[in-house]
């Protein structure tokens, strides 16, 4: 017999948080006389929230009154109220994916306790929600094309290689939108994995061009993850450091596919600081990178890449 719910799912990135609600048919897959094995049978999306800035206090601790607010605000645009939600997830993904921000969420929204389970998502985790969310997987599943998936978003680029429809690797590097933010022409913000590879210091006057050179840097350590330049000390620099000694994916003969919020500046052209930060530039370089190229040069001509593009990476 089947039994229908009301979901609610809540995305927290790095730089974005997006609310869906769901409604779900759950069907038990056993025998009568058997253990109950019950699945989804079907999802169909009732709500999709606009695409917030997520809101942050020093150090990229989410601020858990404003999620509330958001929260709150949401239902009321859904149209649904608390206790008609079933079941439901918070996943904080990217920088704010610290067992702290957990922490704050759920005490956020423990009015919401019978609703939310919280959960941080690991690089490995949200590297498979983003290719699944974004149609990757599905994509391979059709086409029997092999996919090397691209989430890239403010924080970091969850990488997954989509072999025949599965996911045979999951990578992850310290690349994205975010890692360096600009306020009325200087920089307020820069990461701390860009020591090194990046001159500048809150407080310095950018412009794009200025910025132009690290993007070029972070596209370049993405090409070498997709097997289109040859690796340097670069890609275990940003790669991070949860996945320790990762060896990388092999990817030959992939379709190179793009979700996340630097996806949308990879096809639009937004001003260079539209939204407070580098992913406009990012976006930029990588549209003109051996990423975009149809018969990309070097490595032997190994790879034959077009690129698919999705907006939105979040699966909940």
């Amino acid at each position: 017999m089947a039994e229908s719910l009301l979901s609610v799912g809540l995305d927290v990135g790095t730089t974005s948080t997006q609310l869906i609600v769901s409604q779900l048919t759950i069907s038990n897959r056993a025998s009568s006389f058997a253990v109950p094995e019950m699945e989804i049978a079907q999802r169909n999306i009732l709500y999709r929230s606009p695409v917030h800035f997520t809101p942050l206090l020093e150090g990229n601790l989410v601020d858990g009154d404003k999620i509330r607010a958001i929260v709150e605000d949401e239902y009321k645009n859904a149209g649904i109220s608390r206790d008609q939600v079933d079941t439901g997830a918070v996943i904080i993904t990217g920088e704010t994916s610290r067992r702290e921000n957990a922490g704050a969420v759920l005490s956020a929204l423990s009015e919401h306790a019978g609703d939310f389970v919280v959960a941080t998502a690991g690089p490995s985790l949200e590297s498979v929600l983003a290719a699944q969310g974004a149609g990757a997987v599905a994509h391979s599943r059709d086409t029997g094309e092999t996919v090397f998936h691209m989430d890239i978003g403010g924080g970091t680029a969850n990488l997954a290689l989509i072999e025949n429809g599965n996911i045979t690797c999951t990578d992850c590097l310290n690349v994205g939108g975010r890692l360096i933010k600009v306020e009325n022409g200087r920089i307020c913000y820069v990461s701390p994995v860009l020591e090194g590879p990046c001159r500048f210091s809150v407080g310095d006057a950018v412009t794009a061009a200025d910025l132009e050179p690290v993007a070029e840097l972070l596209t370049q350590a993405l090409e070498m993850a997709a097997g289109l330049r040859e690796p340097t000390a670069l890609l275990s620099r940003l790669r991070t450091a949860e996945l320790g000694a990762h060896p990388g994916c092999v990817v030959q003969n992939a379709v190179i596919s793009f979700s996340g919020g630097v996806a949308d500046c990879i096809d639009t052209q937004h001003p260079a600081f539209a939204f407070g930060d580098m992913g406009p530039i990012l976006g930029r370089v990588i549209r003109k990178s051996l990423l975009s190229a149809s018969k990309p040069s070097g490595l032997s001509g190994r790879h034959q890449i077009s690129s698919i593009h999705s907006d939105s990476g979040s699966n909940l």
